[in-house]
């Protein structure tokens, strides 16, 4: 292969290289912020559309409380 022919040529997961590299550089800083955010209000509810990588999910899920106290539920 010339040099000139190896940017037309893919090799590897593209769902991989997505999650190890724009999902660090891109979204998972959204991700933290906004769990900052809902963490400090803390919130009722939360509607997740699950649009896009799953960072934000994975992030509310891991960071809000499972369970909201019975006081709290609506």
């Amino acid at each position: 292969m010339t040099p000139s022919d190896t940017d037309k040529v893919f090799a590897g997961s593209i769902p991989k290289l997505y999650e190890s590299h724009l999902v660090p550089l891109i979204f998972e800083p959204y991700a933290v912020d906004l769990v900052k955010r809902l963490a400090s209000r803390p919130p009722a509810r939360v509607l997740e559309i699950a649009a896009g990588t799953g960072v934000v999910t994975r992030k509310l899920a891991s960071e809000l409380p499972r369970a909201l106290p019975s006081s709290r539920r609506i």
